[in-house]
């Protein structure tokens, strides 16, 4: 190839990502400018007492609710409580309380519950490209993920039913696999685990903590795999980092006279609060396949939910390919990779056990992208390389 051909090729790839940025800045940004009230606005406290009206007199509080309000208008309320001093376990409890925190900050610091949710957003798109960057070595193919991502609707819902704890979730676990990937190749392992056990503890202490035990299972496995036991060590040694993350979250609940042991009191109600979600397993696949989701209310047994779009089936069946392939030996090794297959089906299993929400894809969906397009570029590279040199 001739040095005008590399040039033109070069500016060729240049004006390519760029206008694969910008598709991905206004597919983010029309969104944002759609709901510019909700999030330029300043008047958050001018109208918390209604805020709280409605709360108290909502199915949170009461067993024969005046009205019912959604979950993004709980943590609304709870932010504001709680960065206000209230106790952890006295507003909707049912989950660790950082997220509502972060929520409380933003109130705090812009008069607004969802700006924090817009920084998350962005923040997400970028820990995404950087971790699928680890992979792809190519900046185009890796943007890819992020620029998916955002076209699907239950990414962009947690923008427009904002404030929800999902978008928080996502940065904080791509934070782990980024930071794990990193203590693999780096030989500064124990900051690297550090820093991923950092984020571990911000994961668990935003929502339900058993599923931290997801990250844990597939950081573990993964290091089996490779029998690394210096390293098996050093994230042995900073997993109580995650937890003393944890345990910060609810400093307010100690600051009420609670032991050590009512924490753990806490953590027990929170898990069988979600317990009772044990019912109709295996029913995540039907929601995810076929748009098929099985619910215990209303009179149809199953509805379709509006979130669904044609590409989940697509990523999630190519992306389970991908990992038989990878275990098979037929596509190459990829170290940065094994974290998220490793996590992608203990998540999946730990989803099988029962009752879904599509919310609980928000942190799945981009995984996927980055699985399945990885299989895709590895089985159809050597075709591609093969017509290459017969063209030339």
């Amino acid at each position: 190839m001739g040095m005008a051909q590399k040039t033109k090729l070069k500016l060729f790839k240049r004006l390519l990502f760029i206008a694969l940025i910008l598709v991905i800045v206004f597919n983010i940004g029309s969104t944002v400018f759609s709901l510019k009230e909700k999030y330029f606005s300043q008047n958050y406290w001018q109208n918390f007492k209604s805020l709280e009206k409605v709360f108290l007199d909502s199915q949170y509080v009461n067993k024969h609710p005046v009205g019912w309000i959604p979950d993004q208008t709980a943590f609304s309320y709870a932010g504001g409580k709680l960065i206000k001093g209230e106790s952890p376990v006295l507003v909707v409890p049912d989950a660790p309380p950082l997220g509502k925190y972060i929520i409380g900050l933003s109130a705090v610091i812009f008069n607004n519950d969802s700006t924090f949710i817009l920084v998350s957003m962005v923040a997400s798109l970028v820990l995404l490209y950087l971790l699928s960057l680890q992979i792809f070595s190519n900046k185009i193919v890796a943007v890819l993920p992020v620029f998916f991502l955002s076209f699907e609707p239950i990414f962009k819902n947690q923008l427009i039913y904002a404030p929800l704890m999902d978008i928080f979730q996502l940065v904080f676990l791509i934070g782990c696999f980024y930071f794990f990937n990193k203590g693999l190749t780096n030989k500064r392992i124990m900051l690297f685990f550090l820093l991923a056990n950092l984020f571990l503890g911000l994961f668990i202490a935003t929502k339900f903590f058993i599923t931290g035990f997801t990250i844990i299972a597939a950081w573990g496995l993964v290091l089996l795999f490779n029998r690394d036991k210096k390293r098996i060590l050093y994230l042995i040694l900073n997993l109580p980092v995650s937890l003393l993350i944890l345990l910060i979250s609810y400093s307010r609940v100690f600051a009420f006279g609670y032991t050590f042991n009512k924490f753990l009191g806490i953590q027990k109600w929170v898990f069988l609060y979600h317990q009772s979600f044990l019912i109709l397993p295996f029913s995540v696949w039907p929601l995810l396949l076929l748009n098929k989701w099985y619910v215990w209310f209303g009179d149809k047994p199953v509805i379709s939910d509006g979130q669904w779009l044609f590409t989940w089936p697509i990523i999630t069946i190519i992306s389970i390919i991908t990992i038989v392939l990878y275990i098979l030996k037929r596509i190459p090794r990829e170290k940065n990779l094994e974290v998220l297959m490793a996590w992608v089906s203990i998540y999946l299993l730990f989803l099988s056990l029962g009752q879904v929400f599509s919310r609980y894809f928000v942190i799945l969906i981009p995984i996927l992208y980055i699985i399945s397009l990885y299989g895709i570029v590895e089985v159809v590279k050597p075709y591609f390389n093969k017509y290459y040199e017969n063209s030339h």
